[in-house]
């Protein structure tokens, strides 16, 4: 019976490999995200001619950001990673493999390829043989140790020669791995021989003690109070807590402002990480006087506050729609785009109006024109009675113009429920709203006519394929969408990578019976933004794409069969005047299955005057009915049926829309 024995690495033969594939497995995706991170493609924008007030702290602290994005634990890690690396394929390169029974290759010890043919066995066994043989070999001057060494070769010659051309030796080999037949098993460690027992190996039972009894129990407590103390977006329990009370206590007669969300949000402990002197009133101050645009004596303090205001409000968000809270919801979005515009639309009545106007560059509401009523983005960019100009008192306003241009605004062509592989509704199903829509630039006017779409714009874009994968999965079709990435990034705001990862639009659909949202927030960030880059003629001559959203729902339909009113409101997470809010209806219907006409051998059923679907009608069985055309009728009706296939535009207003039309109106 054969027995088994642990061993160490004497040799260093396998240890490098081991410890190789080790640091490799965490080295090389660590290493990809930081090469990812360095070449990702800056946006233009940030290079903006106009100059905020605060550049140079905005300056600094963009740069201090980078910095610490690149120098860090993960970066220092990394970079000793490949050092090690480097050290141990030295280490692989330098060391020669001992030939030996545990690593028997006769091909490697004859010094022949594989498919060598039996002449060149023998050729290069007959030159080792002279090589190695005990009596050809001078060991007058050789050490005891050296001599065993040349009888092991000389043996191991033999071996290798027999393996590979005597049936019996050869047959050991393919089965056991060596010439001998079954050995004992030996179990290898892959730890280098000086480790355990040269000078060094008190050094690894400290390492051993170190990392059971000190370095483990250190990372399970650090990654247990992480998550006691936070929740899974990474939001302070105490700060969750303090936003759970405030939507307890919420009073559905008081009416929401900014401001009230910036004070309720300066509670947050994560201030103290900044600073442990910050007092709520210290930070509410400090936003304040950011979206103000006022200056500030520690810059540098404020921007540090500002920049991890807009993560607080995303979780106040999600607390707030877990509580079905709309308008909560709607005026934290406000906070939000506000804090990134830096702009306090509700300072005054002139902000509120012309808030679209103000979000622009280098617009300053103490300038414009504030008689004119060009109140949206459409109005300065599309009314032809407009000077911008004079409008904003300014020389030069192209970068204005260029900026305002490339803002993505929405424009819906259709939204409704639907359930993958059925036309329409039934009880008990699940469904999903689906919104087609475009992105176009403010300066685009009216809407192109569908009937003009591409034909592949239509069968691929608007029409799903229904193929398996979309019917399983109804979210493939937006994931393959590109992502949204902005063409315009505000100038105030710090953090322009937070604007980059969190930019488009928040989606709450919401019941139109009680005004409570039923669906967690989803985040339109995926679309195609190529349309803003088309000129009015190619606009409207539909040389548009069309992008998909949609949203799962977590239920299924109900089970009584009615009509159900809900809204999908589209807040943009940027930009003020790209929301949308469309009325969707759910109508829910319980159609019944029509039996197939074919039967698996297909065969179909008799026609209903023949004798066969005579005999089928007694047995009660179903037949085809026959229809009479009639030859003067005319091919209307077909047209007709053609025409069922195009979607029309829906009657869907944006807030600008609106806006304009109310302008139009005075």
């Amino acid at each position: 019976m054969s027995q088994s024995r642990y061993e160490y690495d004497e040799n260093s033969e396998t240890w490098p490999y081991f410890a190789l594939t080790a640091i490799l497995v965490p080295l090389i995706p660590s290493t990809i995200s930081i090469i990812s991170s360095l070449f990702k493609k800056s946006n233009k924008s940030h290079k903006s001619s106009f100059s905020p007030y605060n550049a140079n702290y905005l300056q600094s602290f963009r740069n201090s950001q980078n910095r610490s994005k690149l120098f860090n634990l993960k970066t220092v890690l990394t970079i000793f990673g490949w050092i090690l690396i480097s050290g141990l394929l030295y280490i692989i390169s330098n060391t020669e493999t001992i030939l030996s029974e545990n690593h028997f290759d006769p091909w490697k010890i004859l010094e022949i390829s594989e498919n060598a043919t039996e002449k060149i066995i023998k050729t290069a066994y007959r030159k080792l043989s002279l090589k190695y043989h005990p009596d050809k070999v001078d060991t007058s001057s050789m050490t005891q140790e050296e001599i065993d060494s040349v009888d092991a070769a000389y043996v191991l010659i033999n071996k290798a020669y027999k393996a590979l051309t005597d049936e019996t030796v050869r047959e050991n080999f393919l089965k056991y791995g060596n010439p001998d037949g079954p050995v004992e098993i030996k179990h290898g460690i892959a730890l280098p021989h000086f480790l355990i027992e040269g000078a060094f190996s008190p050094f690894l039972v400290v390492i051993y003690i170190a990392f059971i009894a000190i370095v483990l129990p250190l990372l399970v407590s650090n990654w247990w109070n992480g998550v006691k103390s936070t929740t899974k977006n990474g939001t302070h329990v105490t700060t969750a807590d303090h936003f759970m009370k405030l939507l307890i206590n919420a009073s559905p007669t008081h009416v929401l402002l900014v401001d009230d969300i910036i004070k309720q949000v300066s509670h947050s402990v994560e201030y103290l990480n900044i600073n442990t002197a910050l007092t709520p009133d210290t930070v509410y101050n400090l936003i304040v006087s950011y979206i103000n645009r006022e200056t500030c004596k520690d810059e540098n303090l404020r921007l540090n506050v500002v920049a991890i205001t807009p993560k607080l409000l995303s979780s106040f968000l999600e607390i707030a729609a877990a509580f079905k809270n709309t308008d909560y919801c709607l005026k934290i979005v406000d906070a939000h785009r506000s804090i990134i515009q830096a702009l306090n639309i509700e300072k005054d009545a002139k902000h509120f109006t012309f808030k679209e106007i103000l979000q622009l560059p280098g617009v300053d509401v103490s300038k414009i024109d504030t008689n004119q009523s060009i109140l949206t983005l459409g109005k300065l960019l599309k009314n032809k009675t407009v000077t911008p100009e004079k409008f904003l008192n300014k020389d030069k306003v192209d970068t204005i113009i260029n900026y305002s241009k490339k803002i993505p605004i929405i424009e819906p062509i259709e939204c409704k429920f639907k359930v993958p592989g059925e036309d329409h509704l039934p009880p008990m199903s699940a469904a999903h709203v689906s919104l087609k829509f475009l992105i176009k630039s403010p300066a685009h006017k009216g809407k192109p006519d569908f009937k003009s779409f591409k034909k592949d714009v239509i069968n691929n874009q608007f029409k799903e394929e229904q193929s398996m994968d979309n019917l399983k999965d109804p979210m493939r079709v937006v994931n393959l969408q590109p992502n949204v990435e902005l063409l315009s990034i505000p100038p105030y705001f710090p953090d322009t990578s937070y604007i980059e990862q969190n930019s488009g639009w928040i989606a709450l659909l919401v019941s139109q019976r009680d005004n409570k949202i039923i669906e967690a927030p989803k985040i339109l960030n995926k679309a195609d933004l190529s349309n803003i880059n088309l000129t009015q003629d190619e606009f409207m001559e539909s040389k548009c794409n069309i992008s998909t959203f949609k949203i799962q729902l977590s239920t299924p339909t109900p089970k009584e069969v009615g009509v159900y009113h809900f809204r999908l409101i589209l807040r943009n997470l940027t930009y003020f005047g790209s929301d949308i809010d469309i009325p969707v209806v759910m109508n829910v219907e319980d159609k019944p299955i029509e039996k197939s006409k074919v039967d698996v051998y297909g065969i179909e059923d008799p026609d209903e005057d023949s004798i066969a679907g005579a005999m089928a009608q007694l047995r009660g069985e179903s037949v085809k009915r026959v229809e009479f055309k009639n030859e003067y009728e005319s091919s209307d009706d077909e047209d007709d049926e053609d025409n069922d296939d195009i979607v029309s535009w829906t009657d869907i207003d944006t807030d600008t829309e609106v806006e304009e039309d109310a302008v139009d109106s005075k």
